[in-house]
């Protein structure tokens, strides 16, 4: 059993994580058995550090075996390090993009000119041995003294809370994770949304709701100024901006502000909103028509954002008219995203830059998008990536009888069941209830 820390302060540090997590995949002699839950912490920081060294990390364990000698997987792990932009550098505890550090290799004592194990001042350090005991909490701590033989759930029962913060270091354990499907957090500034309408149309709400959000577990940020309820009041490009651009320039001054700095989505069909969104520096834009309209293509093509392009019959949505009975839901919404993709290509919008939503009650029975959902595997074959938005969905009528907004038990049991589907993004108005969910779906 070998326990791998992870680290990471600069830049994206999830994705930095999720960059070496994949890499080490990669690995043909390292086996991931398990990945622990992100803990935040402060900088580990020499006398006299400059201050631009004071950034929070983000820290896991992976409990993996291997194959490899011990100084065989440090070669690897440098290499990995190295092409995730990790330099040798005579600096110590700078910041850095990466760290990948061996915290223990069974319970087997090595010192060396390159290699401690167990890792130097396991003991004292919570960023470190929190996420080691989450993977392997019957670890014996090898070295003479105070902690010999002690496991390591024994060894982080002095700190107490895992999410208080109250550790050495401030450290704590946040709901995003890299080894699931990332959230994404709805913010709908209309006053007719079937959920949520009308709550978060005043800027300093719909702040409030995104840095709620992104400590609940979200790392994108859905905001939408247009509902494609049935029963919606159609609007105007022009009033759909009024809506949406006080909120927009509210939220991207703000979030900078917290933890981690989340991707902004704004969700609109209409290519004068998303070009004034993209001017605002929106990471991604989300089209509930699928880029049907020739100006949005070429607005998306000219730009650097990631897009969303979602299965639609018409919009605003028509509970009348849906899905043949008699056709196969999954192969006919997999077929047109096949042709739109295909289109998209052509038309100069690289497949790496598209997200594929199903669209999920849009034009299709109750039947249909549950069948949907139990077959989204299939879609991974388009080679893009995955969205999904069920959450509190007409559809869950087939499973309670509860108004839309007390459906999120129902939303976080499909949530569970979509990312043990790799489903890459999920869209959900409750994150914290699907992210704690999530959370121990993935120990057990």
């Amino acid at each position: 059993m070998i326990i791998l820390g992870l680290g990471s302060n600069v830049g994206d540090r999830l994705q930095n994580l999720r960059n070496a997590y994949q890499r080490l995949q990669q690995l043909s002699d390292l086996t991931i058995q398990q990945v622990s839950p992100v803990y935040t912490s402060d900088a580990l920081l020499p006398e006299n550090a400059p201050q631009n060294w004071n950034m929070p990390y983000f820290n896991l364990a992976l409990r993996c075996e291997t194959t490899l000698e011990p100084l065989a997987l440090l070669d690897q792990i440098k290499n990995i390090e190295w092409t995730l932009g990790r330099k040798p550098e005579i600096r110590h505890w700078g910041p850095r993009v990466i760290d990948i550090d061996i915290l223990a290799w069974d319970e087997n004592i090595i010192h060396n000119e390159r290699l401690n194990i167990p890792h130097a001042n396991l003991q004292e350090r919570p960023f470190a041995l929190w996420p080691l005991a989450d993977v392997a909490p019957l670890w014996k701590f090898p070295l003479q003294g105070k902690n010999h033989g002690k496991t390591a759930a024994q060894m982080v029962e002095p700190w107490r809370s895992r999410f208080t913060g109250e550790a050495p270091f401030h450290t704590r354990q946040i709901l995003q994770r890299i080894d699931t499907s990332q959230f994404v957090g709805i913010i709908n500034v209309t006053p007719d949304s079937y959920s949520d309408g009308g709550l978060y149309l005043q800027a300093d709400a719909a702040v409030k709701q995104m840095l709620h959000l992104v400590a609940s577990g979200a790392e994108i940020i859905d905001i939408g100024a247009e509902s494609t309820s049935p029963q919606a009041k159609a609007i105007t490009p022009h009033e759909e901006w009024l809506r949406l651009e006080p909120v927009l320039s509210a939220v991207q001054s703000a979030k900078h502000s917290g933890l981690l700095i989340p991707k902004i989505c704004v969700d609109t069909r209409h290519a004068s909103v998303a070009k004034n969104a993209i001017a605002m520096g929106v990471d991604w834009l989300n089209d509930v028509s699928g880029l049907d309209d020739a100006d949005m293509r070429e607005i998306v093509r000219a730009a650097k954002t990631d897009c969303v392009i979602m299965h639609h019959l018409q919009l605003p949505e028509d509970r009348n008219h849906v899905l043949p009975r008699d056709q196969d839901p999954v192969k006919f919404v997999y077929a047109w995203a096949e042709k739109r993709i295909a289109e998209l290509e052509k038309d100069g919008i690289a497949r790496e830059r598209l997200i594929f939503d199903p669209g999920i009650g849009f034009g299709k029975m109750a039947e249909q998008s549950l069948l949907i959902i139990k077959n989204i595997s299939v879609f991974h074959e388009l080679g893009v990536r995955l969205f999904v938005g069920h959450s509190r969905k007409t559809f869950m009528s087939l499973f309670t009888a509860l108004p839309f907004v007390e459906r999120d038990a129902e939303t976080m049991a499909m949530t569970i069941f979509l990312a043990q589907q790799k489903v890459d993004y999920i869209r959900v108005h409750n994150v914290e209830i699907c992210a704690r969910g999530m959370k121990v779906a993935k120990v057990i």
